[in-house]
């Protein structure tokens, strides 16, 4: 691995930045989970999501749009063995929602684990305050006037702990996915 996380700064157009969000605002949302637990944990973990699992139609569409760019930074930084995505979510945090620290990855007794972990911005950055996407302080900062420009791609391993600060005015909307491999060992 030669990086922690790889970025394209205001990559997808307002065009499909807005298309994403409309199947948010159009679907059926629901409250987020922390992992595969069944409970809703508050104290972890505030927002709306739209699920789109592998076979879904909304899944396939994200998944074209997405797949280059997991490819590309696997290519030129991770160089793990990906299998197939295995879920997207688009989220929305209003006030007060938030994500505190977590990893997407968990060692599960499958043969396939979450591997690289994808963001796409798909808010203004002057649609809310707070809301930052940050890794733990060991792992490194981010740039977060570039992070929050809407269209922004950012592609890390799942194992890496990350939050979304507390949203304290507005709404932020983005879409996240997971991409699997074969177990780790």
């Amino acid at each position: 691995m030669n990086t922690y996380c790889y970025s394209w700064q205001a990559e997808l157009s307002e065009e499909y930045c807005e298309a994403i969000k409309s199947l948010y605002l159009e679907g059926k949302t629901k409250e987020a989970k922390v992992g595969n637990v069944a409970n809703i944990d508050k104290s972890v973990r505030s927002s709306n999501v739209l699920p789109c699992s592998f076979d879904s139609k909304h899944g396939i569409y994200l998944n074209r749009i997405i797949e280059p760019y997991i490819t590309m930074a696997n290519r030129e930084c991770f160089g793990v063995q990906l299998n197939r995505y295995f879920e997207f979510q688009i989220a929305k945090y209003g006030k007060g929602d938030f994500y505190d620290y977590h990893m997407d990855s968990n060692i599960y007794d499958n043969s396939s684990q979450r591997k690289l972990s994808i963001t796409v911005q798909l808010s203004d950055s002057i649609d809310y305050v707070g809301g930052d996407f940050e890794f733990s302080k060991d792992i490194g900062k981010l740039d977060q006037k570039k992070l929050r420009e809407k269209g922004t791609i950012l592609v890390f391993p799942s194992f890496l702990y990350h939050r979304v600060t507390k949203v304290t005015k507005g709404e932020r909307f983005s879409l996240v996915g997971w991409y699997e491999g074969a177990d780790w060992i």
